[in-house]
């Protein structure tokens, strides 16, 4: 099985994308052509962030047609119950969650947590490519070193092996 990662897609949120973050106009398509890619023997750890507006239209077309197994770290624009979630698509929701994966033991979150001594590294989203969000008191918990931000702008535009992103 393989594991990717991929977090703040933003689907139905062009305009401040492209505006925020440099993103290009057909960011939305670059993601969904590459999230299709993944099959059945494939995992995706989405960590939040999936969709601003037009949620049933997203989880229709494009999350519940994935062949791959996906879970959902919810972040702070996942605003639907996680049974909502569940009914579109997902296999498992949370807010965060520990594992451990290639010789790491692993929080997967939105935002970025203090180190508390039981996770090798912090794997979160949330701040992507830019200074928009870096007034967050969240920002602050990024600077002990434990934590790793994805951001689809660094990768892409694609879900990314979760061994490669770990090893770089």
């Amino acid at each position: 099985m393989n594991v990717y990662i991929i977090s703040d897609t933003h689907f139905n949120h062009k305009e401040k994308m492209v505006k925020w973050c440099g993103r290009p106009e057909n960011y939305e398509e670059l993601l969904t052509k590459k999230l299709r890619q993944l099959t059945e023997k494939d995992l995706l750890i989405h960590l939040g962030d999936i969709t601003i507006g037009n949620a049933s239209i997203v989880h229709k077309f494009v999350i519940s047609q994935l062949r791959c197994r996906k879970i959902l770290v919810r972040g702070n624009h996942d605003k639907k119950s996680n049974t909502w979630y569940l009914n579109n698509g997902w296999d498992f929701v949370c807010e965060e969650f520990k594992d451990t994966l290639f010789g790491k033991n692993i929080l997967f979150s939105h935002f970025p947590k203090v180190w508390d001594g039981l996770y090798d590294i912090n794997i979160h989203g949330h701040f992507h490519n830019s200074d928009h969000r870096r007034h967050e008191p969240e920002f602050l918990k990024i600077k002990n070193g434990y934590q790793k931000l994805f951001a689809v702008e660094y990768e892409d535009y694609k879900p990314v092996k979760l061994e490669r992103f770990i090893n770089n």
